[in-house]
C-alpha cells in the first residue's frame, strides 16, 4: 500500500505571545485508508486539515501529498487542490447557484471542458443519491441534502484524498450516520481516502 499523506514535525501557532495550535504534529497515511482525527474542541484539529491543502501555511514542518510536498514554496495551488477535496463544517455552497451549478463551479474551475461537465454532474449527483435535486437551490434543502451537494462537489475533480472537516456537526444524529455512511461508500466504492475532523 502506498503512502497518500505524510506530516513530519508540522507546526502551527497564532497571536502574541504565540499559541500553539498545531505542536510538532506527524501522521503517516496510507492510500484507502479511512481516518479519524478526535479530540476536544480548540486542540487543533481543523487548522492540521487545513494545513494539508494550505488553507492555512504551517509555520514549520513538511506535509506531502501523494508526490506533491505541499510546503514547498513553488507548490501549484490549483494542481495540488485537484488532488484534494475538501468538505466544510457549514457547507459553502453558492446560494445563486442550482445544486447542479455549484458542483459544475469546481469543474470549471479546474478547467473540466464544458462538454464534459454535465455528465460528471450527474454521476455525481446519483452517487450522493440526489438525482432529483439538480435544478435545487441550496435554500430548498435540508442540511443533510446540503452535506451532500458538498461532498459531490468535493469529489468532482476525482481527488485521490479527502479531507472533512466536522462535516457532520450541523446535523442531527440520523443526519450525521447518514452523511457518514456516505463518506464510507466513498472510501469503498470510490477507494478515495478519507480524514474526517
Amino acid at each position: 500500500m502506498s503512502r497518500i499523506l505524510s506530516l513530519r514535525d508540522v507546526k502551527r501557532t497564532y497571536g502574541e505571545p504565540p499559541v500553539a495550535a498545531c505542536a510538532g504534529v506527524s501522521l503517516e497515511i496510507d492510500d484507502g485508508e479511512f481516518v479519524a482525527i478526535v479530540g476536544p474542541s480548540g486542540s487543533g484539529k481543523s487548522t492540521l486539515l487545513r494545513c494539508v491543502n494550505l488553507l492555512e501555511k504551517p509555520d514549520s514542518g513538511v506535509v506531502t501529498v501523494g508526490e506533491f510536498t505541499v510546503t514547498d514554496e513553488d507548490v501549484d495551488l490549483d494542481v495540488l487542490r485537484r488532488h484534494v477535496g475538501m468538505v466544510f463544517q457549514q457547507f459553502n455552497l453558492l446560494t445563486s447557484r442550482t445544486v447542479a451549478g455549484n458542483i459544475e463551479f469546481a469543474l470549471d474551475t479546474a478547467g473540466w471542458p464544458r462538454s464534459k461537465r454535465r455528465a460528471r454532474v450527474a454521476e455525481l449527483l446519483e452517487f450522493v443519491g440526489l438525482a432529483d435535486k439538480g435544478d435545487n437551490y441550496p435554500e430548498q434543502l435540508s442540511g443533510g441534502q446540503k452535506q451532500r451537494v458538498g461532498i459531490a462537489r468535493a469529489l468532482a475533480t476525482n481527488p485521490s484524498l479527502l479531507l472533512a472537516d466536522e462535516a457532520t456537526s450541523a446535523l442531527d444524529p440520523s443526519t450525521t450516520r447518514d452523511v457518514l455512511e456516505l463518506l464510507r461508500k466513498v472510501n469503498r466504492e470510490l477507494g478515495i481516502t478519507i480524514v474526517v475532523i
